[in-house]
């Protein structure tokens, strides 16, 4: 979760802690001359006859702190299980994914890995995870357990190849006080596009020459998907894995004309705009409604100054709900030994694991619908039900959009987006542009190229 915000150590710092790390890993440390890793090492009987516990190895790209809740919680499961020892590898700072898949490819993997949806697809396509299928398949109610839909990401040709541990979400957050000044109503579950746009305009002003925008956000064509289908048009991609088509319904036309109108009269921050200091600026009382995910409360359920009255609502609607969600989760590579110990392992991290130590550390939602229960709650005890209420309500949808393309071919498609995509937004290209944009990647889809 915390992936991509953490500041690395220097190259040397990193190389030689992937050294440490695959050396680790390789569990040769003491000499033996045994090809087998830690994480791999079969339970058996030593020189005393005494039964040896099956050692599974794990690797997170948390911080020290969570990665020491994380593991205090697995203390628990060794008591549960004496059978089964979780050992963590010491978290690389750098170029996870390099390194992971390093790891993989040496064959020196930890039994459990970190894993988001692109790294998994993208392993999954080389043939390096391995395939739960069977066992979850033994483990139906514990594979019920999960919010509806968002297990579907960790399948690859119909083979599930991890398990979701934890959701982003994306929404508003809100200045009350804003709100209160401009006689405006503040947002709430199920608030409307014209009531969001609305509020965008009344919310902005240009006193003395300063500009303020009643929203800040990014802004692609993914979200505007989002306007499209509750308006009962065609999502920007037709699948969250291994999409077949982009399209430009006309209801998607009609959002990005009510963006751009935004936009020009200044509503609405363009595509432009340096968003770094978003957070600090609405922090400091000067951002009415900003786009952010779920992890932005923890930070300011903890550093918001006390006078900042701040809340959180779901994306708007215009007929029906339709949310975008993106999961992080665990892989095991596919030469793992133990896969019953190690699946032990997975359902607990998932559950237990994620109900004890979030709420200390809320930073998001767990997959696993009752472990989330306890998240919501701390957020409720710091004061902002409605945080979890909204998530709650934003992971109960039954219809889901892609955050961003996740196959393959998405380096070769996304520069269509950057050349055109901005200068509509602006007026600086017609919207017919959409279509150019939508029939250029259409052919990296079809055509890989």
């Amino acid at each position: 979760m915390r992936q991509g915000v953490r500041k690395w150590a220097s190259g040397i710092i990193a190389l030689l802690l992937f050294s440490s790390l695959l050396a680790a890993c390789g569990g040769n440390s003491g000499g033996s001359s045994s090809p087998a890793s830690p994480g791999n090492t079969p339970s058996g009987e030593d020189n005393t006859g005494s039964k040896k516990p099956v050692e599974v190895t794990m690797i997170t790209w948390e911080s020290a702190a969570m990665n020491e809740k994380i593991m205090a919680s697995m203390k628990k499961f060794e008591e549960e299980n004496p059978d089964i020892k979780v050992k963590l590898i010491p978290t690389p700072l750098d170029n996870y994914g390099v390194k992971i898949n390093g790891m993989i490819t040496a064959k020196k993997a930890p039994d459990i890995f970190m894993t988001g949806n692109d790294m998994l697809l993208d392993n999954a396509g080389k043939g390096l995870l391995y395939d739960w299928t069977e066992l979850a398949a033994q483990d139906k109610a514990f594979m019920e357990g999960f919010y509806d839909g968002v297990v579907d990401s960790w399948y690859y040709e119909g083979k599930l190849v991890g398990l979701p541990g934890l959701l982003n979400t994306y929404g508003i957050f809100y200045n009350k006080k804003s709100f209160q000044d401009a006689g405006l109503p503040e947002p709430k579950i199920g608030w409307t596009y014209d009531e969001f746009f609305t509020a965008m305009e009344k919310l902005s002003s240009n006193q003395g020459g300063v500009q303020q925008f009643g929203y800040y956000a990014p802004l692609d064509p993914f979200h505007v998907s989002l306007y499209s289908v509750s308006a009962g048009g065609a999502p920007f991609a037709d699948a969250i894995i291994n999409p077949t088509k982009v399209e430009i319904s006309d209801p998607f036309r009609e959002g990005v004309e009510k963006y751009k109108s935004a936009i020009a009269n200044g509503h609405m921050n363009p595509p432009t705009f340096d968003l770094t200091n978003a957070m600090s600026s609405f922090k400091q009382g000067k951002v009415p409604m900003t786009l952010q995910g779920q992890w932005v409360a923890d930070d300011l359920i903890r550093t918001a100054p006390k006078e900042l009255e701040w809340g959180y609502a779901p994306m708007p609607v215009v007929n029906s709900q339709t949310e975008i969600y993106d999961a992080v989760g665990w892989s095991s590579p596919a030469t793992l030994k133990n896969p019953e110990a190690v699946w032990k392992v997975l359902k607990y991290l998932d559950s237990k694991m994620y109900e004890e130590v979030l709420p200390s550390t809320p930073v998001a939602p767990a997959a696993y619908q009752a472990s989330s229960a306890a998240y919501y709650e701390a957020l409720k005890t710091a004061g902002h039900p409605e945080v979890g209420e909204g998530l709650d309500h934003i992971l109960k949808s039954q219809n889901t959009q892609p955050v961003r393309f996740l196959s393959t071919w998405a380096g070769k498609a996304y520069p269509f987006i950057e050349a055109s995509w901005k200068n509509i937004l602006m007026g600086k290209a017609p919207i017919t542009e959409l279509d150019v944009m939508a029939e250029k990647i259409n052919k990296v889809i079809t055509t890989g190229k």
